[in-house]
């Protein structure tokens, strides 16, 4: 993902090696994967994790790294690169803050989404923020990690292949059918509403349909998106924490925050400091 910043950066830190790079390429160094990789003063870099192509994957401090095969040489100890493993941190460093700054510009609502290769095109980002990006595809929308993203030569693209996202779709898919399932087997008026993390009781369902949920709460009833509702370890769950939902209550009803199981504790004790006072 890095691999044209990279090359660029290498060449410019060692004009002279970097043109004889191909010859020496030619000479055959190892770049079989477990190599070790060294520096053009012998310092050791990491191992090879794989290669493809014309490229190979080298491990520095425990982080892949993409490099041409132009880019080493046969040296005395192993496969060497033109530039010392500092040049290199620098490079890629640079090369990550340029292609955050590019991805930052790229992902915007409508742009397309385009595979490892840039070959296929994925889908269409729908929304993007920092818990992830929002891809809406031929098969329904996904939510993908943001750092699965970066900008390369064909634009965005995913360091996914079009076959790997096609499964990753199919795997998604099974997974939220059988939450919906599970969703639309709980959804029974009295049932408990437990927030995200699954500690706090929110309140109990009313009714419900299609499109929303409504839960009664002590402050009152509230209507949210059944989306919001998903499976969780404790049982029926909103995607909201105990504070998002006592603040989202609060401003529907015009009320004061609900109690929540999660508040009542410091609150007694609040209480027992005001009697003691």
């Amino acid at each position: 993902m890095t691999t044209l910043f990279l090359s660029t950066a290498m060449a410019a830190a060692a004009p002279a090696k970097a043109q004889d790079a191909p010859a020496a390429a030619t000479s055959g160094p190892d770049l079989s994967p477990g190599t070790i990789v060294y520096d053009s003063e012998g310092a050791a870099i990491g191992p090879i994790a794989s290669e493809a192509g014309d490229n190979v994957v080298v491990t520095l401090n425990e982080k892949p790294v993409t490099l041409p095969k132009n880019a080493f040489a046969k040296g005395k100890k192993g496969p060497a690169i033109t530039i010392t493993v500092e040049q290199l941190s620098a490079a890629i460093d640079q090369a990550a803050a340029a292609n955050a700054q590019a991805l930052e510009a790229a992902l915007k609502p409508g742009a397309e989404v385009r595979s490892a290769n840039g070959s296929a095109v994925l889908g269409t980002v729908k929304l993007a923020d920092a818990s992830g990006v929002v891809v809406t595809t031929p098969s329904g929308d996904v939510k993908v990690p943001r750092n699965a993203f970066f900008v390369g030569q064909s634009g965005l693209q995913s360091s996914f292949t079009a076959e790997q996202f096609a499964a990753a779709m199919q795997q998604a898919s099974q997974a939220s059918a059988a939450d919906d399932a599970a969703v639309a087997a709980a959804l029974k008026p009295g049932a408990e509403v437990r927030g995200l993390e699954g500690k706090a009781v929110l309140g109990a369902v009313k009714s419900f349909n299609a499109q929303n949920v409504v839960v009664t709460t002590e402050s009152g009833d509230v209507a949210l998106p059944r989306s919001a509702f998903n499976m969780g370890p404790s049982g029926l769950s909103a995607a909201y924490t105990a504070e998002q939902f006592a603040a989202a209550v609060a401003q529907v009803t015009g009320a004061e925050a609900p109690q929540t199981a999660d508040a009542a504790p410091a609150e007694e004790g609040e209480a027992e400091n005001r009697q003691a006072n």
